[in-house]
């Protein structure tokens, strides 16, 4: 019998012995997730409830679970990763205000373009002194919810941390993603390089090419993209360059007119109407969640 690719990947996290448990927690998240995202609350409602009936000492297992059925997704598609984030779309603001609610304000250098002051927070995964089992030593995950983007709609960015924001340690730890980051922009780079090359002889080219120059990663590729396809529609300017390059772009990324960078993305709504993962016990959403049925806050 072939080993599915879930359990090749806890094979190569160090966590197969806890494989068992850890399918509890895809299933449970897979279940929280659809819970919140389908409630009949109102945003606002459903961020004061949340704040007030999640209790700390299950706030960190809950949000271990979503991020373990985020991740089981993400290697469906062969997009596990040591450091990376999740992009999911959540169109009514639902999953935004849960994290909202059970969060700790903090500050972040990402996406600070993009989100509204009181918008960013993180939740330790570490509660009373024990750590769910977690991928690659994160305890704690970063949150951005980002209302209203003119490309994205209303979307929630989690990225998962080995570290918080506070300390030497941690300043230390930040510095060596920053370095870690580089070898990203190089990548970016070079598909700036071909997209300067191809497109340099249509007479909106150059500017084009600045425009893409002046952009992040993710929002330069989402450009570099959405310029390649309406030209290679057109046979008077359409190369064989551009037409590869459109081929490379669209083979690397995924969702690729949503990203601000590397991110893994979810259409949220899309995966909850699919099937939901399962394991024995697990029946509904968690039992701090059960609220999320009402229509009306109590």
């Amino acid at each position: 019998m072939e080993i599915d690719r879930f359990t090749k990947y806890l094979a190569a996290t160090g966590l197969s012995a806890r494989e068992a448990e850890i399918r509890t927690y895809v299933a449970q998240g897979a279940k929280d997730v659809r819970a919140i995202m389908t409630s009949p609350l109102s945003p606002d409602d459903l961020q004061q409830i949340a704040a007030r009936e999640v209790h700390p000492t299950t706030r960190g297992r809950q949000v271990a679970g979503i991020i373990w059925y985020l991740t089981s997704l993400a290697v469906e598609r062969n997009q596990a990763f040591l450091s990376g984030a999740f992009l999911c779309l959540d169109p009514h603001g639902q999953l935004s205000a849960f994290f909202l609610a059970i969060g700790t304000p903090r500050t972040s250098s990402h996406l600070r373009r993009h989100s509204a002051p009181g918008c960013t927070g993180g939740v330790d995964l570490v509660v009373d002194g024990t750590l769910p089992p977690v991928a690659n030593d994160h305890r704690h995950v970063l949150f951005i919810a980002i209302a209203n983007d003119k490309h994205r709609g209303t979307c929630l960015f989690l990225k998962p941390e080995p570290y918080g924001v506070s300390g030497f340690k941690d300043f230390g730890h930040h510095a060596d993603r920053y370095v870690r980051s580089l070898a990203r922009r190089f990548r970016f780079d070079r598909f700036v390089k071909a997209f300067s090359e191809a497109v340099a002889h249509i007479p909106d080219g150059v500017s084009a090419i600045e425009e893409v120059g002046r952009k992040g990663a993710g929002e330069g590729i989402a450009g570099m993209h959405a310029y390649l396809t309406t030209k290679t529609r057109d046979k008077r300017l359409s190369k064989p360059s551009m037409v590869e390059l459109l081929r490379q772009l669209e083979a690397e990324y995924d969702f690729v007119s949503l990203r601000f960078g590397n991110e893994v993305c979810f259409d949220l709504g899309a995966e909850i109407s699919r099937p939901l993962p399962g394991a024995p016990g697990v029946l509904g959403p968690s039992p701090s969640l059960l609220w999320l049925k009402v229509s009306k806050p109590v």
